[in-house]
């Protein structure tokens, strides 16, 4: 297999970019770039140049829809995968996947996938504090059990190593599969309660505990992304400020890093 630099798993990232941006139009279904993504538009008008991935975000309803009918209409290269509708994902949220390609992140012994962009999902949240908190927590007790499961971190060292050791031994038996749809389920408890604000409960990767008007993904802009226009948050100066704080000021220097831990290669069959 032939490995894939960073500047093609870019291109690799654009074209299915462009296919789900087509997908959604076509079904009326509203995405928009998210995270480090969003930020790279506004302040670079493309990737981070430190960065290697690409984020965008769905409410609970288009991200279900989406999920439902992405592959029966796709060409087959294409594979929209969540915990609901494929059993054999290995993430809590959803991933594009470009199937001519094969990724491993955390190694070989880690997770075998494809070339992907990540599909997040908000969901609604209830006013009550009491009731956000709970779900933050399952939230968080999931994705620590999550973790257990991947390979050990090159910097997890001591105690902390023994104790990840035996825990992910103990949690061995325990399919992957059930802890991602815990975690899915976890994060629409409230899919059926009127909501005014939504939060981020399904990623386990996340450490934010703060919830913000649903009005915020309501109105949308076209922002520039690598030379092309794709769908922002209209107010996006105020969901980055949320993120981030002051977005527009470059991290130091020794920050400016990839935080992605992955080798992608093209398999046999492309040339």
């Amino acid at each position: 297999m032939r490995t894939i630099d960073t500047e093609e798993l870019k291109k690799l990232q654009v074209e299915m970019l462009d296919y789900f941006d087509a997908f959604c139009r076509r079904n009326n279904l509203h995405y928009w770039l998210d995270y480090g993504t969003l930020l790279g538009a506004v302040r670079h008008k493309g990737y981070i140049p430190w960065d290697d991935d690409l984020d965008v975000t769905m409410l609970r309803d288009d991200y279900e829809k989406a999920a439902k009918i992405f592959n029966a209409q796709s060409d087959g290269r294409y594979l929209f995968q969540t915990p609901v509708n494929d059993k054999k994902g290995r993430y809590p949220f959803g991933k594009l996947l470009d199937t001519t390609t094969v990724l491993y992140e955390y190694g070989e012994a880690g997770i075998k996938s494809h070339v992907y962009i990540d599909v997040f999902v908000y969901d609604n949240a209830p006013e009550e504090k009491e009731k956000r908190a709970k779900a933050f927590k399952k939230r968080d007790f999931l994705g620590r059990v999550r973790r257990l499961q991947l390979p050990l971190r090159e910097d997890v060292r001591g105690a902390k190593k023994l104790a990840y050791q035996i825990g992910g031994l103990l949690m061995k038996p325990v399919p992957k599969s059930k802890i991602n749809r815990s975690l899915d389920k976890n994060a629409k408890r409230y899919r059926n309660l009127p909501a005014k604000s939504v939060c981020t409960f399904v990623d386990p990767y996340d450490n934010t505990y703060f919830c913000v008007p649903k009005s915020t993904f309501e109105h949308f802009c076209e922002v520039e992304f690598e030379g092309k226009k794709y769908p922002g948050p209209e107010n996006y100066d105020f969901w980055l400020t949320t993120l981030y704080g002051d977005y527009m000021q470059l991290p130091p220097e020794d920050k400016r890093t990839s935080t992605h831990k992955f080798e992608a290669y093209y398999t046999e069959e492309k040339k």
